[in-house]
């Protein structure tokens, strides 16, 4: 039902024209993938660094296909409410042991189906010190930033953050280097915001970065040039081009241990990750 949906949203909503460089939409649209009800639960074992040392952490990654109530910027109940958008969520959970405490953070972003534009980020942090929360909401060219930390003199406000052209946020490059256009030849310039996954007030900057990319038969090496160094992204060269690992500027680490398609909301019962990691039918190929 959702996928008959989604096609009616793509068809009715006036989409807006995105202008994002060398990336395509169409693993975005393609409701073979996504189109099922299920989400693809990526699982990497990792080293994040924090503290400017790399510590041993588990990181998920999870995307699944949603509608979007943009009035209230979150996921109606009832999916038959007129006015909503197709959008593709994606959350990132990272649970980092520092010493005796730990770091706790999910960072989501909700990207437009019609259009690939992002509509929203939000960001939960706990790091045993204290709580942030920060989300961003789209406004045409801009972003409506809202932040709530427990850092002195940015415990809460508000501001406008205007995007460039071909302007993207760090966060979201663990999907956007899987929807550029491979077809064409490698090497293209974005505008590139820093990372808000921290516990402190962000200063949006974008700075030129280059994203460029080399081929073999099995893989794809992506790699982002920017202010903070260089990022890699090693994807499968075949559909979905799954991100299999990533050596970020730094330090931190990611490397794939399973991959899922599966609705994940209904496996949370005693022993159902077991299950789920078991069943030979939720695994993507190797």
């Amino acid at each position: 039902m959702w996928k008959i949906l989604t096609a009616l949203l793509l068809a009715l909503w006036p989409a807006a024209p995105s202008c994002l460089a060398q990336f395509t939409n169409a693993l975005l649209q393609n409701n073979s993938y996504w189109g099922d009800g299920k989400a693809e639960f990526d699982i990497f074992e990792a080293q994040i660094a924090r503290y400017g040392q790399p510590r041993p952490a588990e990181v998920l990654q999870i995307l699944v296909r949603e509608p979007f109530d943009p009035k209230q910027s979150v996921k109606p109940d009832d999916w038959r409410r007129g006015g909503t958008l197709a959008v593709l969520k994606f959350n990132q959970i990272l649970r980092v042991p520092t010493g005796l405490y730990v770091y706790q953070q999910m960072h989501s972003n909700f990207w437009r189906v019609d259009n690939g534009q992002l509509q929203k980020f939000s960001l939960t942090s706990n790091d045993s010190c204290g709580n942030t929360f920060k989300e961003g909401l789209r406004a045409g060219e801009q972003f409506t930033y809202t932040y709530h930390t427990y850092w002195d003199g940015m415990a809460d406000g508000k501001e406008n953050v205007t995007l460039p052209v071909d302007g993207i946020f760090y966060d979201e490059l663990p999907w956007r280097v899987r929807t550029i256009d491979f077809s064409k030849p490698g090497g293209f310039q974005i505008q590139l915001a820093g990372s808000t996954i921290n516990s402190k007030k962000d200063t949006f900057t974008f700075q030129p970065a280059k994203v460029s990319f080399s081929t073999n038969e099995r893989a794809i090496d992506v790699a982002v040039e920017h202010a903070g160094g260089t990022d890699h992204f090693l994807l499968d060269r075949q559909f979905p081009n799954l991100l299999r690992e990533w050596k970020a500027a730094d330090g931190s680490h990611l490397r794939l241990q399973r991959s899922l398609k599966v609705d994940y909301w209904n496996y949370n019962k005693p022993g159902d990750r077991e299950r789920a990691l078991n069943d030979p039918m939720l695994q993507h190929p190797d």
